[in-house]
C-alpha cells in the first residue's frame, strides 16, 4: 500500500522534544479523528512534523477538522494545523527568517521556463545582457558548501568549466548567488547530480517571499569587530543611495548588523549592489529578514494582568492590533511577548504608541530567531560608560599592586571582557580602574557598549570576592614578639602589614588563605599576648621567717595552693622567695602572712626523763612516723613544738599517746646489786631499740619512752620485784613487714588471754631477724607463746604485680590513699617497685649469604614483616592461642578464606597452606599452616613440611621477610627441640632449593613471647648450627666417577672413607665398639676411652652394664667431638647393622649433623673387612632412606689399619658401580631414589601414598581403580564427590581411608604414552607437595587406557627421570610399580631392564669423556680459581644479573617468557590484541585459545593501551598484561610505567617483561634498555608496596649484553647465586650489605618494657584481701586509658619521629602498639596517655604540614620556577628551593639565604643575583610558567593518551576498577519502585579536550567564588542514541536537551539518582532495545529555587546588579533532586552508560 502524508505545523517546541505527546493524540482515532502510522521529523524545520497514514479515509478526517488542539502539559493546549504538502495556504505559527525551500531537480528542469515574478539577486554584464525573453527568466542559484570555507575564486573557477557567461555574488556566510545567461548553461550546471567541492545548489526564490520578507528589513555579514562604524555607515548609504535608515548590533558575539530602512527601498538594487561591493577587503552578504508575527511589550505592566493586554492588543481600533495567537510573560512586571495571527498586525502596532489602563507601553517588532526585539535605532557610546571604578580597601589595592601573579590574573579576566585595569595604590580614591579596551569607532565597541559596564563590574566583583582582607588588633610589644614567626607564615597568596597608628595586623590576599593565614596569626597572637602579660606583672617577694621548722610547717599549708607562682627558701637567713604574677604573689603572700601569724610556739608539759628521751631521737623521723601535726623544737633553753592554733590540741594528744612514762616503787630490801645489773641488762636492751630509758632513782625505778616498750619494760620489772622472773621468747616471722603488720592489726597486747598470763609483746624489726618477743613469768611463757602463735596463724598474705604501663605510677601516686584504705579492711598494703624487665630477646644467625634467621621475644600477631604464619588445625578453627590472637588483631577479614573449604567441605591435610589478606596485621600476606597433631603418623614430617610450603608461599608472593611462632609449640603437642628442628630442617631445604634462582626472601623470624622458649630455640640453633649455604648445592645428583673408592653417596649424604686417628677426628659424634660393661682395654676402643679420659670412664661405669645389641651415648671428655657413642660389639655381621642402627637414631636425637665410625668388627670381632664395610654401609642406607628428614650432613668411615682401608676402598670401588650392576633386575636407581616392579596387590600396600587411576569424575568402579575405592571404603568416594571433576592433568589427593597409606592420589587414567608421562609428573609433583617420601603406581594405562605395557614403562621411567635428576632436596625416597597380572610385569621387568641397560651406556659415555683422575672423584667440585673463571665465562656468554632499585629486584636474562614463573608476564601486541608474529606470537600461541577470545572482548585499545588478560593455559604464570606496542623510547617508558602501575594496583609482586621494541618496533636495544630502565626508576619513586620482583626476559641472546650494560647504571649490582664466586664464607662474616636496617616503629614499641609494681597485703580475712585487691583494680582501671592515634600519616614518619616516640613510650611509660598501618594505641596513665597523644599528633601534623608543603611546592612549579645562570644558559633550581625563594620574594625581603648540598646560598633580590659562601656570583631570575590558575588544566588521571586528538571514546574494560566503580553507583541509583531493574551493557569514557577546558574554566571561577562549598555534583542525565553523537562532541546543548521537561526552565536536566533518567521519558530506547544515560560532572554552585519558563538563573541579590546570579536551579533547595543549568559548560559527559531494562 501506498504511504499518504500529512504536514503538521504549530509545534511549540522542537519536535524531538514534543514527539511522544504528538504520537500519542495522532494515534488516538476518537481524539484526531484517524489512526497514524509513523510521525516523522520535518526535513527541512524541527518546529513542524510529517503524519504518516495508509488509510485514505483516515487521512481526510484528519484533514477536515485541519486545527488539533494537543495538551503539551508544561505549555499547556496548543492549537497545530496539518495540511497536504502542497497547501500553502495554512496559518504559519512560526516563521523562519529565511526560508529554503527545495525543489527536486527534475521537476525544475520540466518547469522551465522559470516563473515571470523571479527576480535576479545580482547583476547582469552589460556586455552580455540579451533581449532574449527566454534567457531573462532563468532563475538565480543559491550555493552553499560543505566545507568550512570557500572562496570566490575558486568557485569562480569551478563553473568557467561549464560557462564563462555567468555571474557570481556573496550572498551571506558560506552562501553565494549564481547569475546564469543561458537555459542550457542553468540545465548543465543544475542537472549536475553531484557537485564537486561539497557543493549544493538550489534555486534562490527571492520573489517568491513576497509578504513573508521584510522590505525595509535587512541583515548584513560579513564585518568583524574592528570595522569602523563610520565606514559602515558610508557603505549601507552607497547602497542605498539616499533612502534614511538605521542599523543595529545583535548579541555581543555576533558579527551581524540589521539595517531599517524608513522607507521602501529597491531591494534587489540594494542586495546586488551591498554582494558586489567590498569593505576593508571583506565580502559582505546580504540577508532579507522575515517579517514577524510577533512584538515585544515594555512598560510598567504590573497591575495588568494578561487579559487586560490580550483584549487590548486583539482590539484592531485601539491598538490595530488583531487576533493573538500566543502570549508570553518575560518578566511579569516588565516585558511581555505577543504574537499575532498576522504579520501585518505586528506591522502595524508598532507604528503607533499605546496606553493601557492608564499606563504607558511601548511595542517593538520581536524576532523569534534572534531571540532580540530590534529597536531601528542606531548604537552610539555617547550615553554609554567606557570606565568604571571600582572600591576595594586599600590594603587589598596594594596586594594587587605587589603581587604580579594576582594582578596578572585580574589583568587576565578583565581582558575577556574588552578591558584594561589601573592600580595605583598611591592615588586618593582606594578603587580599581577600568577602561574599555577597544577602538570607540568599532563595531565591537557598538556591541559590547549596552553592556560592558554590568558585565565587567559583574566580573571584577566576582573576582574580587575571591579576595579578602582580615584585620586583627594586636599590641606593638606583642606584635614584635611574633613578627618574624608571621613571617615564615606568608604564601605566595598573601600578604600583612602592621598599622602601628591603628595597632592593628592586617592579611590581604585569597580568601581561603587569608582565613588560614589569619588563623595560625591569631593563634600566635593570642599565646604571645599571655607572655607579653606574664613578662609584665611578674613580680618578685621575700618573706622573713624564725627557723627552719616554720618553713616546713607554711610550706605544707601553702604547697597546694602555689599554682604558677614558684617559691624558694634561704635556709641560712630563713628567707622565703616568691615568684609570678603579681595577683597571685600578693595572694600566695597573703597565705603564708595568715599561716605565719596561725603558727605558735609551745612548751611540752613533760618530765625531764621523756625530754632527754626525745632528744636522743631523730625527732624529724619521729614527726614523720608518727604523723604529728607540729615539728619540735630543740634549743638549748627550751624544747617544745611548733604548731599551728588549730591543731596544738591535736598534736600534745598524740604526744601522750606516743610516749609514756612509768615509775615502779621499790622498798629497800628489793633493792641492791642485783636489781641494778638486772635494770642494767634492760637498758642494754633498750639502747639496742632505741625506744626506752630506764632509770633508777632513790626507791623507785623511772621507766619512759614509747608507749608500748614502757609497758613492756614496766611488766618486767614489777614481776622482777614480786619475785616473778620474766622470761622472754623470740617468735620468729617472715618479713618486717609481718611484723608492722602485727603491730598496728592485731594488737596482740589487748588480748585477755596475755594479760591474764601476764604477758607482754614487743615488736623487733631488725631485717635479718624480724620476730615478736614475748615476755612472761617462766610459767605462762609457753601458754603465752601458743596464744600468740594461734593468732598469728590466721595471717595471710597476697601479692600482687602490675606490669602494665603506668599501673607503677599510679599506685606510686596514690600509695598512701590505698595504704588508707588496706586499714579500714583491717589489712596492711606494702609496694615495691621491682627493677625494669630487661629488654626482649632477640638472636640472630646467618644462613648463606643473604638469609638471616632471628629468634625474638614478642607477640607474633604484633610482629611487622612481609609475611606472618598463623598455625591452624585441619578444620581451619581459630581453637587454639596463637589463632585467637591473630584473629582478634587481624580482624573478620582474615578469615574470609577459611571460609571456602568449610563450605566446599575440602579435607585439609597436615601441611596444606592456605594465603590470606592480612587485614589489620602489620603484614601484607597471612599464610594459614596447617599442622599435625603430636603422636600422628609422620608427625615431624608434617611439621617441616609446613613450614616449607609456608617460605615457598611466601617466595612466590614476593615477601622479604617472613615471620612464624614456635610452630607446633602450643596446642599443638610438640616440644620446643622438634619445633626448631623442623623450622631449621625447613629452611635449609628452601635455602638448599633456592640456590640458584634469585630469592626474595632475606629475613626469617620465629617469634614467641616465652622468654625461655626463645632461649632455649636460640640454644638448640647454635648447637646445631648451619651448613655453609655458600658453598653451591649441584642442580644435579652428585655423579660420582666409575670406581671411585673413597666416597659413596646415600640419599643425598657423603659417606667419606678415611685412614687415620678417629680419636682425632673434629665431628660431633664418635661411635666406640665397646663390651657390655663399655671398659674395653683393647684396639680401637682402648685408644678412644685412654683418650677421652677418666670423666668418661666413670660415665661408661654408671651406664654399665649394657645387654647386646644396645648403644648409649656419653659425653667426649677430651676429645674433640661433642659426644661419643658407645654400643656393644658384634657377635655377628647382622649385630653390626642392628647396633649401628640404633647408634644413628642416637645421634638423630642430638641433632648431631657429622658422625665418624671405626671399622667396626675387624678387630678382636674377627670379620672380614668386606663384610663389616658392607654391614656399615647398609645400616647407613637403611637409616638414610627412611621416611623422617635426618639431620646428617656427612659421615666418616675410619679406618686405623692399612689392610683394612684397601678392604674397604675395594668394596667402595663395588659400591659405586651402575646401579644396573649391582641392584636387582627388579629395580633401578634415578638420583637417589629407588624404583621397584613388583607383583602384588596395591590395595595392600604400607606406604605414604597409593596412585589412583580413574576418570574425572573420580568414579570409575571397575578394574584397579574400582579394587582400590571399595578396599578404601565410603569415606574416599565422599571425599571425591566432594573434590569435584579433575582438571586437565591435575592429581587429587584424599585421605587413605580404610588402606594402610596415608594418602591416596588420583589421576586421570591415560590413553597414550605420552599422557602417561605428563600424569605421572603432576602426581610426582604432588607428592613433593605433600610431603609423600614411598609411593605404589598401578601399571599406569594398560587398562581400560589400552596403552602397551612397554610404552607404559617407558614413559613412566622417563616421568621419574625428568622429575628426579634435577631434584636433589625430593622429599621421595622409594618408588613401587606394583603389578597384579603376569604378563602385564614380564613387560614392565623387560621395558626396565632395557631402560637400565641404555643408563649403563650413557654412563660409560660420561665415565670415558671424564678419563681417569686419581683421588679426585667429584665432578662438582672445583677450586675457587676455577669457579671464578667459569664465572666470568658465563658473564660472557649470557649469565643473568641481578640489580636492586629501591624496594624491587630486576633480573636481566636470557629465555623464553612464556616459562617464566613469575604472577604476570607482558605481552607487546597491537590494538587489536592479535598480534601473532615474535614473542607475541608465541604468547598467544602457549596461552591458547581462551585467552584469544578474552582479548576479542577487549578491543580495540588505544595508542598506549595496556589491558589484564587471564593466562589460559600458562599454568606457570596468573596473568597476562596486554600492551600495546610502540615505537618510541618515550613511548616504551610510558606504557611500561603503565603496565608497573596497573601491576601495582592489581597486588601482582611478580612480573616478566620482554624486550620492547626491538622486534616489530626495530628499536636499537641499547636505546630499549635505557628506556625500560628509565621507567623503572620512576616507578620506584611512587614508592610501591606489592610489586616486588621484574624479570627482563631476552629472547635473542645477542641482545642481551646491552641490557646489562644498561642496568650496570644502577646502583647495588649484585650476581645471583648462579654467577657468584664460590669463596667459602664463615659464619661470623657480616653481611655484604652495609644498608642500616630502617627502624620498625612496631618491633622498637612493642620492645619498650615498663617498671613492675609489686603489692603485698597482709591480712587475717580472705574477703578483706579481696576488698583491697578490688580497691587497687578500680584505681587502676579510673586512673589509666587507652586512645587510639589514627591517620594515614603514621606510616610515613620519619625516622627522627618513630624514634621520638619509642623514646616517648620509655620516659612516660606508656604504651604505643602499632594496631594497623595508620593506627597507634596509646595506654597507660591518663595524664601521660593524654600527652604522649598529644606529642604524637605534634608529629603526625608535621607529617601533614610537611604534605602541604609539598603540594605547594608542586603547584607552585606548575607555575613558576626561579633559575640561575650558568654561562650563557639557564638552569632551574630545585623546586623547594624556588618554593622558598617565591615566599621570601613575596614578603618583598631585601635577601634570603639557603643551603643545599652543604653549601650556602644567598639570593640578593634587588640585584637579582646569587652567591655563595666563596663570593661567587650567578645571575637569577624568576620565570613564570602560565599566565594564571586555569592556564593550566589537566585532564582527568583516568584518560589514556590522545596524540593531539580533541575527542576519543574509550571503551571501559568490564574487569576494570574504573569499569565496576561506575557501575556499582550506577547500579545502586537506579534502584525504585517504579523503574525496572537495569542491566550495564557498557560503559564509554569521554575524552573531549576542548569540552573539559571550558568546564574547568567554569569550575575553577565557581570555586573562587565560594571557597568554602562543594560546587561540583555527579549527576546523571539521560537521552537519546541520537542526541548521545551530538553531545560525545558538543557537549550538552539546551537546544536539543530538556526536550520531556520545561517545568523548571529552559535549561539542561539533571537527576541526583539514576532511577529518574532511567524512565522511558527521558532515556528512549533504540532499535536494539537499549537506553542511554550519562553520569556528568556538573557545577551547582550557588543554587536557585526552579520555576517553568526560567531563562536563566534567578539574580543572587535582585536590587544589587553587580551580585551576580546563581549558577543553578533546583526543584527544592531543602532537598533538590533535580538540577537545570543554563551554561552549556557547566556541565561535561563524562561517562555513557548504555544499559537495557530487564
Amino acid at each position: 500500500m501506498e504511504e499518504r502524508c500529512l504536514i503538521l505545523e504549530g509545534l511549540p517546541d522542537d519536535f524531538d522534544r514534543v514527539k511522544s505527546k504528538v504520537e500519542l493524540y495522532f494515534k488516538n482515532k476518537r481524539r484526531s479523528g484517524g489512526e497514524i502510522v509513523q510521525i516523522r521529523e520535518h526535513q527541512d524545520d524541527k518546529r513542524k512534523a510529517l503524519l504518516i497514514y495508509m488509510s485514505e479515509e483516515d487521512l481526510k478526517k484528519v484533514l477536515d477538522k485541519r486545527i488539533h488542539k494537543v495538551d503539551f502539559k508544561s505549555k499547556g493546549a496548543v492549537e497545530v494545523t496539518v495540511k497536504l504538502p502542497e497547501d500553502t495556504k495554512s496559518k504559519k505559527i512560526k516563521p523562519q527568517i529565511l526560508p529554503k525551500p527545495k525543489l527536486e531537480k527534475s521537476a525544475l528542469l520540466k518547469s522551465l521556463p522559470a516563473p515571470a515574478n523571479q527576480v535576479s539577486a545580482v547583476r547582469k554584464p552589460a556586455t552580455q545582457i540579451k533581449d532574449n525573453e527566454e534567457d531573462s527568466e532563468i532563475p538565480d542559484l543559491l550555493i552553499t558548501s560543505s566545507l568550512t570555507s570557500v572562496d570566490k575564486e575558486t568557485l569562480q573557477m569551478y563553473f568557467e568549466q561549464f560557462t564563462e557567461q555567468f555571474e557570481l555574488a556573496k550572498h551571506g556566510n558560506n552562501s553565494w548567488i549564481l547569475k546564469l545567461y543561458s537555459q542550457s548553461d542553468f540545465k548543465k550546471i543544475f542537472g549536475k547530480e553531484e557537485q564537486d567541492l561539497g557543493v549544493s545548489l538550489q534555486v534562490y526564490n527571492e520573489g517568491s517571499l513576497g509578504g513573508k520578507s521584510d522590505p525595509r528589513r535587512f541583515i548584513l555579514t560579513g564585518f568583524d569587530g574592528d570595522t569602523d562604524c563610520k565606514k559602515i555607515s558610508v557603505f549601507i548609504g552607497s547602497c542605498s543611495k539616499t533612502t534614511e535608515y538605521t542599523w543595529e548590533t545583535l548579541d555581543d558575539d555576533d558579527d551581524r548588523i540589521v539595517v531599517t530602512f524608513k522607507q521602501d527601498i529597491d531591494v534587489k538594487s540594494f542586495i546586488r549592489k551591498c554582494t558586489s561591493k567590498q569593505l576593508q577587503g571583506r565580502d559582505i552578504g546580504v540577508t532579507r529578514m522575515e517579517r514577524t508575527d510577533s512584538i515585544l511589550v515594555q512598560g510598567d505592566l504590573e497591575k495588568i494582568s494578561e487579559e487586560i493586554l490580550t483584549l487590548y492588543f486583539s482590539n484592531r481600533k485601539k491598538s490595530r492590533g488583531g487576533d493573538i495567537e500566543k502570549f508570553i510573560w518575560i518578566n511579569r512586571r516588565t516585558s511581555a511577548i505577543i504574537t499575532f495571527g498576522n504579520c501585518d498586525d505586528a506591522h502595524a502596532v508598532v507604528e503607533q504608541k499605546h496606553s493601557v489602563c492608564g499606563t504607558d507601553v511601548h511595542a517593538s517588532l520581536f524576532y523569534s530567531s534572534l531571540q532580540k526585539a530590534l529597536t531601528g535605532e542606531k548604537p552610539s557610546l555617547t550615553d554609554k560608560t567606557t570606565k568604571v571604578n571600582i572600591s576595594v580597601s586599600e590594603d587589598l589595592l596594594r596586594f594587587f599592586e605587589t603581587n604580579e601573579q594576582c594582578r596578572k590574573q585580574l589583568e587576565s579576566d578583565a581582558k575577556l571582557l574588552h578591558a584594561k585595569v589601573f592600580i595605583d595604590s598611591t592615588a586618593l580614591a582606594s578603587e580599581i580602574k577600568l577602561e574599555m579596551d577597544v577602538n570607540k569607532e568599532s563595531l565591537t565597541a557598538m556591541q559590547i557598549a549596552p553592556t560592558w559596564e554590568s558585565k565587567i563590574t559583574r566580573g571584577v566583583q566576582s573576582f574580587l570576592s575571591g579576595y579578602d582582607t582580615e584585620e586583627l588588633k594586636v599590641e606593638e610589644d606583642v606584635w614584635r614578639k611574633v613578627e618574624k614567626d608571621c613571617d615564615a607564615l606568608v604564601t605566595v597568596d598573601t600578604a600583612f602589614s602592621f598599622k602601628e597608628r591603628n595597632s592593628k595586623v592586617v592579611i590581604s590576599g585569597v580568601k581561603e588563605q587569608v582565613r588560614i593565614l589569619s588563623d595560625k596569626i591569631r593563634v600566635l597572637l593570642k599565646n604571645a599576648a599571655v607572655e607579653v602579660e606574664v613578662e609584665r606583672n611578674t613580680i618578685k617577694a621575700t618573706i622573713q621567717l624564725d627557723c627552719r621548722e616554720t618553713f616546713d610547717l607554711i610550706k605544707e599549708r601553702v604547697q597546694s595552693k602555689l599554682g604558677p607562682v614558684s617559691l624558694s627558701h634561704d635556709e641560712k637567713q630563713h628567707i622565703i622567695s616568691l615568684k609570678g604574677l603579681k595577683e597571685k604573689v600578693h595572694s600566695v603572700e597573703m597565705l603564708i602572712k595568715n599561716a605565719q601569724k596561725n603558727i605558735i610556739t609551745h612548751q611540752l608539759k613533760l618530765s625531764s626523763h621523756l625530754i632527754d628521751f626525745l632528744k636522743s631521737l631523730d625527732l624529724q623521723k619521729f614527726e614523720q612516723d608518727n604523723h604529728i601535726p607540729a615539728r619540735f623544737l630543740n634549743r638549748k633553753d627550751f624544747f617544745g613544738i611548733l604548731v599551728e592554733k588549730e591543731n596544738l590540741k591535736g598534736a600534745e594528744d598524740k604526744i601522750g599517746e606516743i610516749l609514756k612514762e612509768e615509775v615502779v616503787l621499790i622498798s629497800p630490801n628489793q633493792s641492791g646489786d642485783a636489781l641494778t645489773r638486772f635494770l642494767r641488762n634492760l637498758q642494754g636492751e633498750s639502747e639496742k631499740a632505741n625506744d626506752v630509758r630506764v632509770a633508777q632513782s632513790n626507791m623507785q625505778v623511772i621507766i619512759s619512752g614509747l608507749s608500748n616498750a614502757v609497758a613492756d619494760v614496766t611488766g618486767k620489772v614489777r614481776r622482777y620485784v614480786e619475785n616473778k622472773e620474766p622470761t622472754t621468747e623470740n617468735i620468729p616471722l617472715r618479713s618486717v613487714r609481718e611484723v608492722e603488720f602485727v603491730e598496728s592489726c592485731l594488737n596482740l597486747s589487748d588480748l585477755p588471754q596475755l594479760k591474764l598470763l601476764g604477758a607482754s609483746m614487743l615488736a623487733c624489726k631488725v631485717s635479718n631477724s624480724p620476730c615478736l618477743k614475748v615476755t612472761a613469768p617462766k610459767d605462762n611463757i609457753k601458754e603465752a607463746v601458743d596464744v600468740v602463735q594461734q593468732k598469728l596463724s590466721s595471717i595471710v598474705v597476697e601479692k600482687h604485680e602490675y606490669r602494665k604501663a603506668g599501673e607503677a605510677k599510679v599506685l606510686e601516686k596514690h600509695e598512701d590513699n590505698v595504704k588508707t584504705k588496706a586499714r579500714e579492711k583491717q589489712c596492711n598494703l606494702y609496694l615495691s617497685q621491682e627493677h625494669i624487665v630487661a629488654l626482649p630477646k632477640s638472636f640472630t644467625h646467618k644462613i648463606g649469604d643473604f638469609v638471616t634467621l632471628s629468634i625474638v621475644e614478642g607477640d607474633v600477631h604484633h610482629f611487622t614483616a612481609d609475611a606472618l604464619i598463623c598455625t591452624m588445625n585441619a578444620n581451619l578453627d581459630f581453637n587454639n592461642p596463637v589463632a585467637q590472637r591473630f584473629l582478634t588483631f587481624g580482624g573478620e577479614k582474615i578469615s574470609e578464606v577459611c571460609e571456602t573449604p568449610k563450605k566446599e567441605k575440602q579435607s585439609l591435610l597436615p601441611g596444606d597452606v592456605l594465603v590470606s589478606d592480612a587485614g589489620k596485621l602489620n603484614a601484607e600476606t597471612l599464610i594459614y599452616a596447617v599442622l599435625p597433631q603430636k603422636g600422628q603418623a609422620l608427625d615431624s614430617v608434617y611439621l617441616q613440611s609446613s613450614v616449607r610450603n609456608c617460605l615457598l608461599k611466601a617466595e612466590g608472593k614476593g615477601c622479604v621477610s617472613i615471620a612464624m611462632p614456635a610452630i607446633g609449640c602450643d596446642t599443638f603437642g610438640f616440644s620446643v627441640k622438634e619445633s626448631c628442628v623442623a623450622i631449621r630442617a625447613a629452611v635449609l631445604q628452601f635455602c638448599s632449593e633456592h640456590q640458584d634462582s634469585a630469592k626474595n626472601i632475606r629475613n626469617i623470624s620465629v617469634v614467641d613471647s616465652d622468654g625461655k622458649i626463645v632461649e632455649e630455640f636460640n640454644a638448640l640453633i647454635q648447637e646445631l648450627g648451619f651448613p655453609d649455604m655458600s658453598i653451591k648445592i649441584p642442580l644435579q645428583s652428585p655423579k660420582v666417577k666409575y670406581g671411585s673408592d673413597k666416597r659413596v653417596l646415600i640419599n643425598g649424604v657423603p659417606i667419606c672413607l678415611k685412614k687415620g686417628d678417629i680419636t682425632k677426628e673434629a665431628v660431633d659424634v664418635i661411635v666406640n665398639s665397646s663390651n657390655k660393661t663399655l671398659d674395653l682395654d683393647t684396639g680401637v676402643s682402648s685408644a678412644i676411652l685412654k683418650a677421652a679420659g677418666k670423666s668418661v670412664a666413670d660415665e661408661c661405669k654408671k651406664q654399665a652394664p649394657l645387654n647386646a645389641g644396645s648403644a648409649v651415648m656419653t659425653s667426649a671428655g677430651a676429645l674433640q667431638c661433642k659426644n661419643i657413642a658407645q654400643m656393644v660389639g658384634p657377635d655377628n655381621i647382622a649385630d653390626i647393622t642392628a647396633s649401628l642402627g640404633k647408634v644413628l637414631n642416637l645421634c638423630e636425637g642430638t641433632m648431631a649433623t657429622t658422625l665418624a665410625i671405626p671399622a667396626i668388627g675387624t678387630g678382636r670381632g674377627g670379620f672380614k673387612p668386606e663384610e663389616s664395610i658392607k654391614a656399615i654401609l647398609t645400616a647407613i642406607q637403611k637409616h638414610l632412606q627412611e621416611p623422617n628428614s635426618s639431620c646428617f650432613r656427612s659421615i666418616s668411615i675410619v679406618a686405623f689399619d692399612q689392610k683394612v682401608f684397601d678392604d674397604f676402598r675395594e668394596y667402595f670401588k663395588v659400591w659405586n658401580k651402575p646401579a644396573c650392576n649391582k641392584m636387582p633386575e627388579n629395580q633401578v636407581k634415578v638420583g637417589s631414589v629407588r624404583i621397584e616392579v613388583k607383583k602384588g596387590d596395591i590395595t595392600t600396600e604400607t606406604v605414604r601414598g597409593i596412585v589412583n587411576t580413574t576418570n574425572r569424575d573420580m568414579s570409575l568402579r571397575g578394574g584397579v581403580s574400582g579394587a582400590i575405592f571399595k578396599a578404601a571404603g565410603a569415606s574416599v568416594e565422599q571425599e571425591c564427590q566432594k573434590h569435584g571433576p579433575l582438571q586437565n592433568d591435575v592429581a587429587a589427593v584424599t585421605s587413605g581411608g580404610n588402606l594402610q597409606c596415608d594418602v591416596i592420589i588420583h589421576m586421570v587414567g591415560p590413553h597414550t604414552a605420552a599422557e602417561v608421562k605428563s600424569r605421572v609428573k603432576k602426581v610426582l609433583e604432588r607428592c613433593e607437595e605433600k610431603q609423600i617420601t614411598t609411593v605404589s603406581f598401578p601399571a599406569v594405562g594398560t587398562g581400560g587406557g589400552g596403552v602397551q605395557a612397554a610404552d607404559a614403562i617407558a614413559a613412566m621411567l622417563e616421568a621419574f627421570e625428568d622429575h628426579l635428576t634435577p631434584n636433589v632436596s625430593t622429599v621421595i625416597k622409594l618408588i613401587y610399580i606394583v603389578i597384579n597380572q603376569d604378563s602385564v610385569l614380564q613387560e614392565f621387568q623387560k621395558g626396565l631392564k632395557t631402560w637400565a641397560a641404555n643408563a649403563q651406556e650413557s654412563e660409560d659415555d660420561d665415565e670415558d669423556d671424564d678419563g681417569e683422575d686419581g683421588d679426585d672423584e667429584w665432578d662438582d667440585y672445583s677450586s675457587a680459581e676455577e669457579s671464578s673463571s667459569s664465572d666470568q665465562e658465563a658473564d660472557a656468554s649470557g649469565n643473568p644479573m641481578e640489580i636492586i632499585i629501591g624496594p624491587i629486584k630486576v633480573k636481566v636474562f636470557s629465555g623464553d617468557i612464556t616459562k617464566e614463573k613469575v604472577e604476570a608476564i607482558v605481552n607487546s601486541t597491537n590494538t587489536s590484541l592479535n598480534l601473532t608474529s615474535g614473542v607475541s606470537g608465541a604468547i598467544l600461541k602457549a596461552s591458547g585459545p581462551t585467552v584469544v577470545d578474552e582479548c576479542k572482548t577487549k578491543v580495540p585499545q588505544p595508542a598506549d593501551g595496556v589491558v589484564l588478560t587471564k593466562a589460559g593455559n600458562l599454568s606457570n604464570i596468573k596473568h597476562i598484561v596486554q600492551m600495546v606496542g610502540q615505537t618510541s623510547e618515550k613511548g616504551i617508558s610510558s606504557s611500561m610505567y603503565k603496565v608497573l602501575t596497573m601491576c601495582e594496583e592489581n597486588h601482582i609482586q611478580s612480573v616478566s617483561f620482554p624486550a620492547l621494541g626491538t622486534g616489530a618496533g626495530n628499536l636499537v636495544a641499547a636505546g630499549v634498555a635505557n628506556a625500560m630502565t628509565e621507567a623503572l626508576m620512576k616507578f620506584v619513586k611512587d614508592s610501591p608496596k606489592h610489586l616486588k620482583v621484574v624479570h627482563i626476559v631476552i629472547f635473542q641472546a645477542k641482545l642481551l649484553p646491552d641490557f646489562q650494560e644498561a642496568v650496570k647504571k644502577c646502583k647495588k649490582i649484585s650476581r645471583n647465586a648462579s654467577a657468584r664466586q664460590q669463596t667459602p664464607v664463615s659464619r661470623t662474616q657480616l653481611p655484604t650489605r652495609t644498608q642500616l636496617p630502617t627502624l620498625c616503629l612496631a618491633t622498637e614499641t612493642a620492645s619498650v618494657s615498663f617498671p613492675v609494681m609489686s603489692v603485698d597485703v597482709y591480712g587475717t580475712s580472705h574477703a578483706n584481701l579481696a576488698e583491697v585487691k578490688r580497691i587497687l583494680d578500680e584505681l587502676i582501671s579510673d586512673e589509666c586509658v587507652s586512645k587510639d592515634v589514627q591517620s594515614r600519616h603514621i606510616a610515613d614518619l620519619p625516622e627522627t619521629d618513630k624514634k621520638s616516640i619509642v623514646s616517648l613510650s620509655r620516659a612516660n611509660q606508656v604504651r604505643v602498639l602499632v594496631t594497623g598501618l595508620d593506627k597507634l594505641t596509646v595506654s597507660g596513665k591518663k595524664d601521660d596517655v593524654l600527652d604522649a597523644v598529644l606529642k604524637i599528633n605534634g608529629f603526625i601534623q608535621a607529617a601533614r604540614d610537611r604534605e602541604t608543603r609539598a603540594g605547594e611546592v608542586k603547584r607552585l612549579r606548575e607555575m613558576l620556577c626561579w633559575e640561575r645562570g650558568r654561562g650563557e644558559r639557564w638552569e632551574p633550581l630545585d623546586n623547594a628551593v624556588s618554593y622558598d625563594i617565591e615566599l621570601a620574594f613575596h614578603r618583598k625581603l631585601k635577601s634570603f639565604q639557603y643551603q643545599e648540598n652543604g653549601e650556602s646560598y644567598t639570593v640578593n633580590f634587588s640585584e637579582m643575583k646569587l652567591t655563595n659562601s666563596k663570593q661567587e656570583s650567578c645571575r637569577i631570575k624568576r620565570t613564570l610558567l602560565g599566565d594564571s590558575e586555569t592556564a593550566i588544566i589537566h585532564p582527568p588521571p583516568t584518560w589514556t593518551k590522545m596524540d593531539g586528538q580533541d575527542l576519543e571514546i574509550i571503551t571501559l574494560q568490564s574487569d576494570s576498577a574504573e569499569y565496576k566503580k561506575i557501575k556499582t553507583a550506577f547500579l545502586g541509583s537506579s534502584l525504585h519502585p517504579d523503574v525496572s531493574p537495569v542491566q550495564v551493557q557498557q560503559i564509554d569514557r569521554i575524552q573531549s579536550q576542548s569540552q573539559w577546558q571550558r568546564y574547568c574554566v567554569l569550575k575553577h571561577a565557581v570555586d573562587k567564588k565560594y571557597p568554602k562549598q562543594t560546587n561540583e555534583r555527579l549527576l546523571y542525565h539521560g537521552t537519546t542514541k541520537d542526541i548521545c553523537q551530538k553531545i560525545n562532541k558538543n557537549g550538552f546543548n539546551r537546544s536539543f536537551c530538556g526536550r520531556n521537561a520545561v517545568v523548571h526552565g529552559d535549561g539542561t536536566y539533571f537527576a541526583r539518582e539514576a532511577w529518574y533518567s532511567c524512565q522511558d521519558q527521558y532515556s528512549t530506547t533504540d532499535e536494539k532495545g537499549l537506553k542511554y544515560i550519562y553520569q556528568a560532572r556538573v557545577v551547582t554552585g550557588s543554587l536557585c529555587k526552579s520555576r517553568q519558563g526560567m531563562k536563566e538563573p534567578d539574580p543572587i541579590r535582585p536590587g544589587d546588579p553587580g551580585a551576580g546570579l546563581h549558577d543553578c536551579a533546583v526543584d527544592s533547595l531543602q532537598k533538590p533532586f533535580i538540577f537545570v543549568v543554563f551554561c552549556d559548560a557547566g556541565a561535561y559527559p563524562e561517562y555513557l552508560i548504555t544499559f537495557k531494562s530487564i
